[in-house]
């Protein structure tokens, strides 16, 4: 299969257009076996600009590959660093908040549930006094009402109960109302006992409002939650750290893929170049232009048709003259002047 691949270069090349035949010169032998040389270094150089060509083709396919390897890798990393940015740090400033918002709702909660305490054991003691009070009240209304003490209210109030026959004595100004302050005496009590019942239900109904809002609670739940949001930073730190080591990984596979690709580009037209160059080679061994310097000829005239008069006579003078085009081409090869005027053959 070389072999083949061999002749088939050869054809291609042309490299067989010129017959064994033709060469009947010595120089003529020099040039079959300078073109033979040639020749082979083309069939090799043919092979590596394919290699090249593949080598350029793969390296293309990695640089596409790392390229988006490196947008994805970014992409991810900046999530999590926005992430960071923006809610974990949001999270982490709103919980120092909370945190000393709770603290002082706590503070507030114990504050207040020793003024509710202290006011229901406050109303305790009262009621416990007005509980004196009114057995004071009662036993008040027991006396008066009892036959015995009919004189001691009649010294008192000039009054005696409607069932008696000795009415009702005049008595000094000041002492007119001592009947209705023995009345409200009696009466007064009994009616502030009931609401001082309602009033004592209500604050130790307040205290078990105030305790079953459990505030306290907040001071652990706020705990947790510090907790779980300080795992939740860490992890998007521990993960953007690594986001970011295998986004620095990424970019140089990309720089490194970028240096192989122009190396692989550049080897791919220095190998296109050298073919090319070979191949004219080839081409101008095989079909000569100066045909009077190999095939030489006693008819020849020595006459300077190149027209600048520095060529010597005889049958190189052709081969003279074309080198001293390609020096007028050389001079003119980076020079911009008069670029646009038609170039002038020699």
């Amino acid at each position: 299969m070389q072999q083949q691949r061999n002749r088939d270069q050869r054809d291609d090349s042309n490299c067989n257009d010129c017959t064994e035949t033709e060469y009947e010169y010595p120089i003529k032998k020099t040039l079959k076996s300078e073109r033979q040389t040639i020749c082979n270094t083309l069939y090799n150089t043919s092979a590596t600009v394919g290699e090249m060509e593949e080598k350029f083709k793969g390296e293309k396919h990695v640089y596409h590959t790392r390229q988006c390897m490196f947008v994805w890798t970014e992409t991810n990393y900046k999530l999590y660093r926005n992430l960071e940015i923006t809610s974990g740090t949001e999270l982490l400033q709103t919980n120092d908040s909370i945190k000393a918002n709770v603290k002082n709702y706590v503070g507030l909660n114990k504050d207040l549930n020793s003024q509710l305490l202290k006011i229901a054991n406050g109303i305790k003691n009262v009621k416990a006094k007005f509980g004196d009070l009114k057995e004071a009240a009662c036993k008040l209304d027991w006396c008066l009402k009892d036959s015995c003490s009919v004189q001691q209210r009649k010294a008192l109030t000039g009054h005696l109960p409607e069932n008696c026959k000795d009415g009702p004595k005049n008595l000094p100004k000041e002492c007119c109302d001592a009947e209705d302050i023995l009345k409200e005496m009696i009466d007064y009590p009994t009616t502030l006992f009931g609401d001082l019942e309602s009033i004592f239900k209500s604050s130790f109904d307040v205290v078990g409002i105030q305790m079953f809002s459990n505030i306290d609670t907040l001071d652990g739940m706020q705990k947790e939650l510090e907790t779980k949001s300080k795992d939740f930073e860490s992890y998007i730190k521990t993960t953007m750290t690594t986001r970011l080591t295998d986004l620095n990984s990424r970019q140089s596979e990309l720089i490194q893929s970028v240096k192989d690709l122009t190396k692989a580009a550049m080897d791919r037209n220095s190998t296109r170049a050298d073919f090319e160059g070979y191949r004219d080679t080839i081409e101008f061994l095989c079909h000569p232009h100066c045909h009077k310097c190999i095939n030489y000829d006693d008819s020849d005239k020595n006459e300077d048709d190149c027209g600048c008069g520095k060529h010597g006579s005889g049958r190189l003078k052709e081969c003279e003259k074309q080198i001293c085009c390609i020096c007028e081409d050389v001079k003119k090869t980076f020079c911009c002047e008069n670029c646009d005027e038609p170039k002038k053959d020699c």
